[in-house]
């Protein structure tokens, strides 16, 4: 019975939580955000590890929309622009300001990527995390790397599905502001081409033990190239072909026998 009051006390102050990412008011969202993050940690599938099954009732999994929340809340307030927060004030103060500010946006972002590493938000949501690596390395890049790190050695199929899930999101993005007749030498798709051979790096030199890894991003990589019919026939190249000039960074990972 204690449990259940407990439960139905967490289950509330979860719903005021989650109510409150929406609030006008910054340092309330981000309070909300944090607190949010550390009882879904608190209170995941992890509580009943080593023979506490009876505390299964006080397991709580955030359905889908609050994992959405969440993950909208970091693309809006971790991944930003700097200048845009902080324009009128003195070099030193500003300088301050800068510091303690990425220093809350590091935060924000471990404190989600924990829920990922722990599986307590979905892995794809990684994707949006990762697709940043290369824009904000200097200020994020250590936490998207050891996150990474993680999921990959939780599931490897999976996190491999999820790096190119989010190389498609960023040729999605480019295609949406530039047209489906890319120019494959501008620096949006190097760009792009840079991430993914920064990513191909993260497999290591053992090809036998990425082998299925590997395989797996491929296949999805070329099933994402050749989706969509051209609009104007059928004897004109899929829109999204130019994609394959992205997954060819990862061509070098391949067992030649894969190849085929």
């Amino acid at each position: 019975e204690d449990l259940l009051v407990l439960r139905k006390t967490v289950k509330s102050f979860l719903a005021v939580c989650q109510q409150c990412l929406s609030n006008v008011n910054t340092p309330v969202k981000e309070q909300a955000f944090m607190l949010l993050c550390d009882l879904l940690m608190i209170f995941s599938h992890q509580l009943m590890t080593g023979g506490r099954e009876g505390l299964q009732p006080l397991v709580f999994n955030p359905d889908s929309g609050l994992q959405s929340e969440l993950l909208s809340f970091v693309m809006d307030h971790v991944f930003i622009d700097q200048d845009d927060e902080n324009q009128s004030m003195g070099d030193e103060e500003d300088e301050a300001n800068k510091i303690e500010a990425l220093h809350k946006r590091r935060n924000l972002l471990a404190a989600f990527s924990k829920l990922i590493i722990y599986d307590i938000v979905d892995m794809h949501a990684a994707a949006d995390i990762f697709k940043h690596y290369m824009k904000y390395y200097n200020d994020y890049g250590d936490i998207i790397k050891e996150t990474l790190s993680k999921t990959r050695q939780i599931d490897k199929i999976q996190c491999a599905k999820t790096l190119i899930l989010s190389l498609q999101q960023l040729f999605n993005e480019l295609v949406q502001e530039q047209g489906p007749n890319l120019d494959r030498t501008s620096a949006h798709v190097s760009g792009i081409k840079e991430l993914a051979r920064r990513f191909a790096l993260t497999f290591g030199l053992d090809q036998i033990k990425t082998r299925e890894a590997v395989a797996t991003l491929h296949k999805d990589g070329i099933e994402f190239a050749f989706k969509y019919q051209n609009q104007k026939g059928q004897d004109y190249p899929p829109p999204n072909l130019a994609f394959l000039e992205v997954l060819s960074e990862f061509s070098s990972k391949l067992l030649r026998q894969d190849k085929k």
